[in-house]
């Protein structure tokens, strides 16, 4: 009997690990902090369709092509959420967001997003 519990907790454990990456659509804000050198935790994420904000977790980008971060730099879409992402969210002791592709340009809802707080 107790070994069937173990095995059994063994089992959800290694489940979760693996559903610890749920892939997400999302945009991210300019959270107004504002640093001298790096890290600097200057943005949120905010996930959609929910409106869930993950605060001061800038999404990382090393996903993207360069043309892509082109894209997001001249539309400011770090900033005012004018750009819809997709990637993973890893759960875990600090939550990590990254980035996979750019999606779709944000609607006028989503981008209002960045300016509601929490």
């Amino acid at each position: 009997m107790i070994g069937i519990r173990l095995l059994a907790s063994l089992f959800l454990a290694s489940a979760a690990t693996v559903a610890g990456a749920a892939e997400v659509s999302f945009v991210t804000c300019d959270n107004g902090l504002r640093c001298f050198r790096p890290p600097c935790p200057a943005q949120d994420v905010v996930l959609l369709p929910s409106g869930r904000r993950l605060a001061r977790t800038g999404p990382d980008l090393a996903g993207l092509t360069s043309a892509e971060r082109q894209r997001l730099v001249e539309s400011d879409g770090l900033y005012y959420g004018t750009m819809v992402l997709a990637g993973t969210v890893e759960q875990g002791p600090a939550t990590k967001v990254v980035a996979r592709s750019i999606v779709r340009p944000a609607t006028r809802a989503e981008a209002d997003l960045c300016r509601r707080r929490r």
